[in-house]
């Protein structure tokens, strides 16, 4: 038996009057089928601040939801929610851990029993804090939802890991008004990526033909821009308006220069921004980002630690 998994993991820690980590183990691969019985052990520097254990019945069911989810993995989209290029066999799937310690977690250590064998395995937790300056790519009074905290399949996927989806509604919240919104660059940095041309997504888009005309990453960002910072760093700015980009590959942007408008093309229901920065690449593992000019509705900074963020963003 052997354990198969991401090596570094990146969390956010923020201070709570004690420190609450935040970070979410997307899979372990057993080799050779389930253990027995399964322990994760936080440790904070050498000692343990937290664990879970599992066995017996709770085991096999979580095992069969590994294969029940990653039996809607297609191949290609493998590297952006795995980072692999082979899908899985025996897993473990979605461990959330979110809890408060004296101290930030800097490894989680799995422990497998099976049959009289132990193996373990270590990750490094590591809170992640970036080095570029960040600012919000929109202006005004926005709601930003789907952020980390949110179970959902930004964090599922380890590209957008720490991604949000953001828009401003009228006094009903249900009609959004954000449709032709500009769009910034949130720190400066050089267009690695460009794809414009879709309409805005409604009902009557056939979304199979959309990709097989223009590929996977169309299909879900529709169109989109994806910036390269330094410390190689990436942003993507995702669901744009049609015709509304106004840069190319490989121009220079500064903070602050739009990228062009909030629209609803791919995977969207609605007019909105999908926004996520990555290390390494389109297909690296997502990374968290404060923004310098974030503030809550009281006029703190905001740090997109709710599930539902009202926030204004001056520019």
């Amino acid at each position: 038996m052997s354990i198969s998994g991401d090596d570094i993991i990146y969390s956010v820690v923020r201070e709570e009057h004690m420190l609450h980590n935040d970070f979410f183990l997307r899979y372990l691969e057993f080799a050779g089928g389930p253990p027995s019985e399964i322990t994760m052990t936080c440790l904070a520097g050498s000692r343990p601040c937290h664990a879970i254990r599992y066995e017996g019945e709770e085991i096999a069911r979580r095992f069969q939801y590994g294969r029940e989810e990653t039996a809607r993995y297609r191949q290609s989209s493998l590297p952006r929610i795995l980072g692999r290029s082979r899908n899985l066999q025996n897993a473990f799937m979605h461990e959330y851990f979110s809890f408060f310690s004296s101290e930030a977690v800097s490894e989680l250590v799995i422990e497998a029993k099976r049959e009289g064998e132990i193996l373990e395995k270590h990750i490094r937790i590591v809170p992640y804090h970036s080095r570029n300056p960040y600012r919000f790519p929109l202006r005004g009074t926005l709601l930003v939802t789907d952020t980390y905290p949110s179970l959902n399949s930004h964090r599922w996927c380890r590209n957008s890991e720490f991604a949000f989806d953001a828009g401003s509604f009228d006094g009903t919240l249900r009609e959004p008004v954000i449709r032709g919104a500009p769009v910034f660059a949130a720190c400066g940095g050089v267009v690695e990526e460009v794809f414009d041309g879709l309409d805005d997504t409604d009902a009557h888009t056939d979304m199979d033909l959309l990709e097989s005309r223009y590929g996977e990453h169309a299909r879900i960002d529709g169109n989109h821009v994806l910036l390269r910072h330094g410390d190689n760093e990436y942003s993507l700015y995702a669901h744009l308006s049609k015709n509304s980009i106004p840069v190319r590959r490989g121009d220079t942007v500064s903070c602050g220069q739009q990228l062009g408008c909030v629209g609803s093309s791919g995977s969207s229901l609605i007019p909105h921004l999908h926004f996520h920065v990555m290390r390494d690449g389109l297909d690296g593992p997502g990374v968290p980002v404060r923004f310098e000019n974030l503030k809550t509705i009281l006029g703190e900074p905001c740090f997109l630690d709710d599930t539902v963020n009202p926030v204004y963003s001056e520019w």
